[in-house]
């Protein structure tokens, strides 16, 4: 990990690092959007209930076996099972230094996933590290998984928008999107977890940035959201395989936009 970036163009620049690291040295954004790792297979507290895998009387079972510490997602770099004390802990953090780069009219979309364990469920909010929230945004997907007789199968995701006071969006006309967005996941064979570009693209269309941020780049969907809508964008991460990933995807968009005028 070096100060250089790992990868830039005239409108995108992708630090190779932890994003507690990079974070201090960035300012001036008025978007950021962003999906962390879950910790899907961490029971949030006792009280909630932790099941064993195979055990069929609440949800556990759905989010174990995946990654190489016996559950959650199998990151590259990150290992999806922290003791959920320290993970909550450093999604605060993480909140609060993205908060610090945000200008006065900023505001951070933070997607994340409510969960059902056991008999109680867990919502994201309690991450928030008492920033002001003004509003959660429903992401429908298309289909679910986990069937538990305790409760519903979950098909939908939070996008928090947590935003300063003076954060609006576009225009009036912009909130006709509503507050519930239906977009179908996106497969990436490459990437464990990866976030479809329609959901930081209608974020950005409706409030019209001038510099996005995705301190949690993945598989790139917000820095390409905001390349294909023009706006310079910064992403973090921590992976160099995801890196390599992203600029490569970043890349390809570049040369079939110079050939067709279109991206892919």
């Amino acid at each position: 990990m070096t100060n250089e970036p790992y990868y830039q163009d005239d409108l995108v620049t992708l630090h190779h690092g932890d994003c507690l690291d990079v974070l201090p040295t960035i300012s001036g954004v008025d978007l950021v959007i962003t999906s962390p790792p879950y910790n899907l297979s961490a029971a949030p507290w006792g009280h909630l209930g932790h099941y064993k895998q195979g055990d069929q009387t609440g949800s556990g079972k759905a989010w174990l076996g995946a990654s190489k510490a016996g559950g959650g997602i199998a990151y590259d770099t990150h290992d999806d099972s922290m003791p959920w004390v320290e993970y909550e802990s450093w999604q605060k953090k993480c909140l609060s230094a993205i908060w610090s780069a945000l200008t006065d009219r900023g505001a951070i979309y933070y997607n994340h996933k409510p969960r059902v364990v056991g008999e109680r469920v867990w919502l994201p909010t309690e991450l928030n590290p008492g920033l002001p929230l003004r509003q959660v945004v429903i992401w429908a997907r298309s289909g679910g998984m986990g069937y538990t007789p305790t409760a519903y199968m979950s098909t939908h995701e939070w996008v928090l928008v947590i935003a300063k006071p003076e954060f609006r969006l576009k225009s009036r006309g912009a909130s006709g999107v509503g507050d519930v967005w239906s977009v179908p996941q996106q497969p990436n064979a490459d990437h464990p977890a990866p976030f479809p570009i329609a959901i930081p693209a209608r974020a950005i269309d409706t409030t019209e940035p001038k510099l996005v941020l995705d301190p949690f780049a993945g598989s790139g969907s917000t820095l390409i959201a905001a390349s294909n809508a023009g706006v310079p964008s910064i992403g973090i991460e921590k992976s160099e395989r995801y890196c390599e990933l992203i600029a490569r995807r970043l890349a390809n968009q570049t040369m079939a936009l110079d050939f067709s005028g279109e991206t892919v």
